[in-house]
């Protein structure tokens, strides 16, 4: 098997850093792409068409470079083009699903937050069908991904109450991958569990390249990695794009593991 196993990983801006994090700890030992379009975030409210026309953009780029697998570490990416991706591509590429399956097994009534293109797409309706024993509200959070980006890029304010529905919920899913860097903040505004797709990405990501034979077969299960193979890894992700250094920046800060 090859031995080096490259890596793309793809969103919109800097909500795939948080999955980037979470396949990191699960393969310490392949290398890592990471293009964020921060330029064009958040594309949750673009058309289908350009969505699509800019996730072939990246996926191309990401091609150059030799990857072996990519992640569509958007939700909104992969609700609206992740099958024609595949189609287009020689190689695997992983989606972002919005945790309901999880979360319905343990609530009975759950908020589902999603950018408005998420909200709307076939794939959420389906995932959705099939957990009928619990009710899910979907709200098309439009503003809060592009106030998340701001926030954490360029310190704006952001204040938290004025993207969120009142209600009383007993879990709240996470469909948008910037999302995750309010997690504790959202949890509590609830009082409730929040769930997000990005451990189970990861998984996946994984998963896929044992079945392919992709790599060194030595992913191991989640782990704390120690101080030295933390450093190690870090001069293993790299960062491509125009925003690739802010990013990494990002990446390499305290923030997103708040």
């Amino acid at each position: 098997m090859k031995k080096e196993v490259k890596i793309g990983v793809f969103d919109s801006g800097i909500g795939g850093l948080t999955v980037l994090h979470e396949c990191v700890k699960r393969a310490p030992h392949d290398s890592f792409y990471y293009y964020g379009d921060n330029a064009n975030a958040p594309y949750g409210g673009k058309s289908r068409e350009e969505i699509t026309g800019l996730v072939f953009h990246a996926l191309t780029k990401l091609q150059r470079l030799g990857i072996d697998a990519a992640v569509l570490a958007c939700n909104t990416a992969t609700a609206v083009c992740a099958e024609e991706m595949r189609s287009k591509f020689p190689f695997p590429v992983i989606g972002m699903e919005p945790a309901v399956k999880p979360a319905g097994e343990r609530c009975e009534n759950v908020l589902v937050l999603a950018t408005p293109r998420t909200a709307e797409s076939e794939r959420l309706q389906t995932l959705i069908a099939h957990s009928p024993n619990c009710r899910f509200t979907v709200y098309p959070a439009a503003g809060l991904a592009g106030a998340i980006e701001k926030k954490f890029l360029f310190g704006e304010r952001l204040t938290l109450s004025d993207h969120l529905p009142e209600g009383t919920f007993d879990g709240v899913v996470l469909g948008c991958t910037h999302y995750s860097y309010l997690k504790g903040e959202i949890s509590k505004f609830y009082g409730a569990p929040v769930f997000d797709g990005n451990e189970g990405t990861a998984r996946r990501l994984i998963s896929v390249l044992s079945m392919r034979g992709i790599g060194t077969a030595d992913h191991q299960k989640t782990q704390d990695l120690d101080d030295g193979l933390k450093k190690k890894h870090k001069n293993r992700v790299h960062f491509v794009g125009k925003n690739g250094k802010m990013n990494e920046i990002l990446y390499k800060s305290e923030q997103m593991f708040l």
